[in-house]
């Protein structure tokens, strides 16, 4: 192993200590509880089923995300429990991975990558605070950009030898691609495009290379779709795939109305529907949103300056170099996928990563922009990791005491918030997240926990908690609370017991 490669194994294992001990100050939130609360129940239950999605064309709940990421947690929770710390100890292995396949790409590109340009790369990787958020929280996000790599370095292999193994591995990192995630298909179409567009002397076998990709997407996408059918659930995949697509959404509501009235059928719940999810910010203000992420526009400004410096005496050859290409795709990033659909916080790996690329190659160039890339670096991760701390919301061992103490039985049914995710599903068999779950699907509940000083997705399971105290059949009693997080018991009973 070379000194580089030692130095991102330790310096990355540090991270990861750190990240082992603060990763509790993260409370589980919507998305990673309906990502999971699925994989939680294959691995002890043997249900593919949840009780943490919403309602899709009418149906009862079901998780219409593509499975691989939950069918590798479900099988990391198999291997190693499933506390908080087992089950987001996943994507920091991704994570590492991740990392150790961006050096391989820039070494197969025949960069000689220094200790001090590998030092940088790794502050960056796991130091900033955007992409500390991005790692530390039980999304699948990781997995999609591992896959991207992988693909990559795929694509990459097979240009450099068109043979039978390399075509295979692009194909197989394609549909695995697929089964991650369909906006990472989008990602690496777009930088196909990219790099069919920059690069003019390898025109055909870029060509070659895109009937490789859409073979594996043709894998993929229908396996993922077959999956759904043997569920019952193919039409509400479908349906979530424009759901979650601003651009697609507004298509289908000029659609989808024409269609009701050719075919017969009541388009009104599915414009209702998508109305529902539609972002009402426009097409610049998303794009605006990519301000708020300090750490990429410093980056950028700076990676900006080191190439126009280093090509000021011959700026015509800039568009030719490949960390300013490089620089050029990140900037394009966030316009191709708001063009697409959504560029979400946790889509931002799309645009860091490229960046984080092209600020390694300026560094190995150049010793003094390597310099000022890793004043950067450090002064980043100091307040990367400060994120990782706590951030005055509560302490997450007080909530685990608090559903400790409870004389919970496996049987009993229980509503709650998000955040008690990790403690309470080992507890009762029938957990209720109504912060996402419809709860006319709730036929009754033994417990409800309460967040009264919660978010908006807390606020769902505080009205269903009032509409039962309405019931005059029923008997609501408040028998233990928690402060900072601030949580509240609630015992149901029916009045004749």
């Amino acid at each position: 192993m070379s000194k580089c490669s030692h130095t991102y194994v330790l310096l990355s294992l540090a991270f990861i200590i750190v990240n082992l001990l603060t990763l509790n100050h993260l409370r589980p939130w919507i998305d990673e509880v309906m990502m999971l609360d699925t994989a939680y129940n294959a691995a002890f239950h043997g249900r593919w089923q949840t009780t943490a999605w919403y309602r899709v064309v009418g149906q009862y709940p079901f998780p219409t995300y593509p499975p691989l990421y939950q069918m590798l947690a479900a099988a990391w929770m198999r291997l190693f429990g499933s506390s908080l710390v087992a089950v987001r100890s996943i994507n920091l292995l991704m994570t590492f991975l991740l990392g150790g396949a961006c050096l391989r790409m820039m070494k197969r590109q025949g960069l000689a990558l220094s200790v001090w340009a590998t030092v940088l790369f790794t502050l960056l990787l796991w130091g900033t605070g955007e992409m500390a958020w991005m790692y530390r929280n039980g999304r699948p996000d990781m997995l999609c950009a591992l896959l991207v790599a992988t693909a990559i370095l795929a694509a990459r292999r097979y240009l450099a030898s068109e043979s039978p193994s390399t075509r295979i591995a692009v194909i197989a990192a394609s549909a695995a691609l697929a089964c991650s995630g369909l906006q990472a298909v989008v990602y690496l179409c777009a930088l196909w495009s990219f790099c069919f567009i920059a690069d003019r002397e390898r025109r055909k076998p870029y060509i070659r290379l895109l009937v490789l990709m859409l073979t594996g997407f043709s894998l993929g996408i229908p396996s993922v779709a077959l999956f759904m059918l043997a569920h019952g659930r193919l039409v509400a995949f479908a349906s979530s795939i424009v759901q979650y697509s601003a651009t697609l959404s507004s298509l289908a509501l000029t659609v989808v109305p024409w269609a009701g009235d050719v075919l017969g059928f009541d388009a009104i719940p599915y414009t209702q529907k998508l109305l529902q999810l539609t972002t009402k910010m426009s097409l610049g203000q998303r794009l605006l949103s990519i301000a708020a992420y300090r750490s990429f526009l410093i980056l950028a400004a700076i990676t900006l300056a080191a190439y126009i410096s280093c090509y000021r005496n011959s700026l015509r050859l800039l568009l030719s170099d490949a960390g300013f290409q490089t620089w050029l795709f990140a900037l394009c990033t966030p316009i191709v996928m708001v063009l697409a659909g959504r560029f979400p916080v946790y889509y931002h790996w799309m645009a860091f990563l490229p960046l984080l690329l092209s600020v390694t190659l300026m560094a190995v160039r150049s010793r003094v922009w390597c310099a000022v890339f890793c004043v950067a670096a450090f002064t980043m991760s100091a307040f990367g990791i400060r994120s990782m701390l706590p951030d005055g919301q509560g302490d997450y061992s007080r909530l685990q005491s608090f559903i400790g103490r409870q004389a919970f039985k496996k049987s009993d049914v229980v509503v709650c918030p998000f955040s008690v995710f990790y403690e309470i599903k080992p507890l009762c068999d029938t957990c209720y997240f109504a912060g996402i779950f419809p709860t006319e699907y709730i036929s009754h509940a033994d417990y409800i926990i309460e967040a009264p000083d919660g978010d908006a997705y807390d606020q769902p399971v505080t009205d269903y908690l009032n509409k039962l105290k309405a019931d005059s059949t029923l008997t609501i009693t408040a028998i233990d609370t928690c402060e900072k997080p601030s949580l509240t018991l609630y015992q149901v009973k029916k009045k004749h017991e």
